[in-house]
This record gives structure tokens, C-alpha cells and sequence, in this order.
């Protein structure tokens, strides 16, 4: 009780009306739409894994990527990585990116795509835990020497990625 009455203190009352937003969607309205996939967000998987698994990359980053995608990445600070609340989540972002695009070409895309979120999350690490900071374009660098070196290891072709 005693925790409930310091919050009830922290309240201001003014004589503005009271206004109802849905947080499950980025405007704030509430659809049924939006409350089915509420109801069902994180009971079964909707994103196409396949790209993830048959991406050109080291099986930690695959398995990163698999984690990001289901928000899933733990942190040293707050638990989990949130998702930027822009209306459109991370599983979302991924199947549109992947939609309709052929074989080959989906398998480059998820492995540029990996490599990214992998260096980003990294030089995100190395500014939390060791107060360091790459230059953007240190950061494609290190992006294209990984890809470029997992590729000549397997004798595979070199994804080119373009600045």
C-alpha cells in the first residue's frame, strides 16, 4: 500500500480530457487487426528463417541473427535489445526484405544483412563495455573484410557490397 500511495502522489490532475492510446500500434488506434497480432505475437515464428539458415555467414552469426530477429538479444544493461517503436517490428523489417526475391539473390541480401547487424551490434558493445568508437566507415570496412574473409576460406563467391 505504502508503494501505491507514492506513486498516487507522483499524479497530476489538470483539466485536460483524458485520452486513450493503444500502444500496440505506432499511431496509437486501436484495430482488430493490431489486437489479433498482439494476441499472437511470439506464439508461433512468421519470418523466414530459411534466408537466416542459408545465409553465407559463420553459424554465431546466423544464430545472432536468427535472436535478433525474434528480439531476443540480451544486453548487459536492461535485458533485451527493444525494438525502435517506429510501427514496424524486426520480424516485419526481415520478411519484407526477403519477399519475393529468388534463391540466390535472398541468401546475398540475408548475408550482407547479417554482417550488418552483427558489426553494429558489436561496435555497439565496444561503446558500452569499453568506451571505444569505430567511423562508420571503419565499421562497412570491418563488414566487407568479414564477408570477403569467409568467403575465400570457402572458396565461394565474394558478396559484393557497395558503399
Amino acid at each position: 500500500m505504502i508503494g501505491l500511495w507514492g506513486l498516487i502522489q507522483e499524479v497530476e490532475l489538470n483539466e485536460q480530457e483524458d485520452e486513450i492510446k493503444w500502444r500496440w500500434t505506432s499511431d496509437g488506434k486501436y484495430s482488430a487487426k493490431s489486437a489479433y497480432k498482439t494476441q499472437l505475437r511470439g506464439s508461433f515464428c512468421t519470418f523466414d528463417s530459411n534466408a537466416i539458415w542459408g545465409a553465407k555467414t559463420v553459424g554465431k552469426h546466423r544464430f545472432f541473427a536468427w535472436l535478433l530477429v525474434q528480439n531476443k538479444i540480451l544486453t548487459g544493461t536492461d535485458g533485451m535489445v527493444q525494438v525502435p517503436s517506429d510501427g514496424i517490428q524486426t520480424e516485419e523489417w526481415w520478411n519484407s526484405e526477403m519477399a519475393k526475391l529468388p534463391k540466390n539473390l535472398k541468401r546475398n541480401k540475408a548475408t550482407i544483412l547479417i554482417y550488418t547487424a552483427w558489426n553494429v551490434w558489436k561496435e555497439r558493445n565496444r561503446r558500452v563495455f569499453e568506451g571505444k568508437s569505430a567511423s562508420p566507415s571503419a565499421i562497412i570496412n570491418l563488414i566487407k573484410e568479414e564477408a570477403n574473409i569467409r568467403a575465400l576460406a570457402l572458396r565461394d563467391e565474394i558478396v559484393q557490397l557497395t558503399q
